[in-house]
């Protein structure tokens, strides 16, 4: 294996820095990339002792990313636990708002508050990097008001980082797609129900076993948009591979499907789709 290029050696080196500061320390784990990488380096500065990964269970959490939770945790041999996140029962939440990613959010951290002052734990941190400074989160909001910190924000470490630096570890999941809740598929406003969210997420694990890894599925009036990295778009439209996704779509309940020719964009969860459908409120 490749050494660590002296930049992203300097990264890592700053995020143990940090997180030697933050003992005993809770990590809100949802089973993708960056809290496993976080849970990883935490494990190791910290010692199993003290550190604590929490996970959060519901609907809206795609099935790709939770199913990855137990066989990570084995194999960090790390302390665990799940709680059931309670947001399908707010009606700010299922109403869809802009704001809704805060409230849900808020009701995870007020949760994992409990269960860290409950064992013991001063410190929260989750998986946030630098990507995430630079489009819409407003749950970042919520993470500031319950005092939970962004290590991998302070060590200036990358999505992209945060990849290289799993790999070089071995950590089972380093390829694992970015993933974000279900809810973003759904356009602001149009309410959020289990089985709009159980829809998207068969489709997008259609795509996914399909050869289709970050693709996106979006909830429009019935009609799944299918959002494809470029580089995927030739393959997904050989006719015999095309004609069995939009079947099985029509399986799962789909009254069509169309699929975005500008591909699946990163960051793009809370704006495109979301924004445009707020644009048509304003309007009426």
């Amino acid at each position: 294996m490749n050494d660590l290029s002296p930049v992203l050696n300097g990264k890592e080196k700053k995020l143990v820095q940090v997180i030697q500061k933050t003992s005993p320390l809770l990590i809100a784990f949802s089973g993708g990339l960056d809290s496993t990488y976080l849970l990883h380096i935490s494990t190791n500065v910290l010692g199993y002792e003290n550190v604590l990964a929490v996970t959060a269970c519901a609907p809206f959490f795609t099935t790709l990313e939770t199913q990855n939770i137990e066989p990570v945790i084995k194999r960090l041999n790390v302390r665990h636990c799940f709680f059931d996140h309670q947001a399908m029962s707010l009606e700010v939440f299922t109403q869809n708002p802009p704001d809704r990613c805060y409230h849900c959010k808020k009701l995870i951290f007020l949760s994992i508050r409990q269960i860290a002052n409950e064992q013991g734990f001063q410190h929260i941190a989750h998986g946030a990097n630098t990507d995430d400074l630079n489009v819409y989160r407003p749950g970042t909001k919520a993470a500031k008001e319950y005092h939970v910190i962004s290590p991998m924000v302070e060590a200036q470490l990358s999505r992209n980082d945060i990849q290289q630096l799993a790999k070089y570890h071995e950590l089972c999941n380093w390829n694992l797609p970015s993933m974000a809740c279900l809810a973003t598929r759904i356009p602001y406003y149009s309410e959020i129900t289990l089985e709009k969210l159980s829809m998207i997420d068969q489709a997008e694990k259609i795509l996914y076993q399909s050869g289709f890894p970050g693709a996106r599925v979006r909830w429009i009036d019935w009609t799944a948009k299918i959002e494809i990295p470029k580089d995927q778009l030739a393959s997904f439209f050989h006719k015999q591979r095309h004609d069995e996704i939009i079947h099985q779509f029509r399986d799962i309940g789909f009254l069509e499907t169309s699929v975005d020719p500008d591909g699946y964009r990163s960051g793009f969860d809370d704006a495109r789709y979301q924004h445009d459908d707020m644009s048509d409120k304003k309007d009426e």
